[in-house]
Formats: C-alpha cells, sequence, structure tokens
C-alpha cells in the first residue's frame, strides 16, 4: 500500500504540479514584463501573491479529489 500510495503521490506532483507551477511562472513573468507591471510594482506583487494562493488552493483541492478517486482516502 505504501508503495502504491509514494507512486500516485509522484505521479500526481510530476502531472498536476508542475504544470500549474509552469502556468504560474509563465502568468507572472507576463504580468512582470508588462507596462503595468513596471509601472506599478504593488500589483505586480499583489497579481503574485494571489495567483500563488489559487495555485495552493486549487492543488489542495486537485489532490484530495485525487486520493479520493485512487481510494487511498
Amino acid at each position: 500500500m505504501i508503495f502504491f500510495l509514494t507512486f500516485l503521490i509522484g505521479v500526481f506532483l510530476a502531472v498536476s504540479s508542475n504544470t500549474r507551477y509552469q502556468i504560474v511562472n509563465g502568468l507572472e513573468s507576463v504580468v512582470e514584463g508588462s507596462m503595468i507591471g513596471k509601472r506599478l510594482p504593488i500589483f505586480a506583487m499583489a497579481f503574485t501573491i494571489g495567483i500563488r494562493f489559487a495555485n495552493n488552493t486549487y492543488g489542495g483541492m486537485q489532490f484530495v479529489d485525487w486520493a479520493r478517486l485512487s481510494g487511498v482516502q
């Protein structure tokens, strides 16, 4: 059972977490490089905080669903 759980967590991290991380980094780069991000650094900072919070929240919900569907929770 522990190896199955370890495998599932590894797959989740490789597929979901990595994909979400790449999307978040791409969006942050776009906002920080935009005119509004350069003129209002507080906007870029607030965007970063907001999108990372949303990413963590969504990732947690997604992991719980993943665990339920796979039968480990």
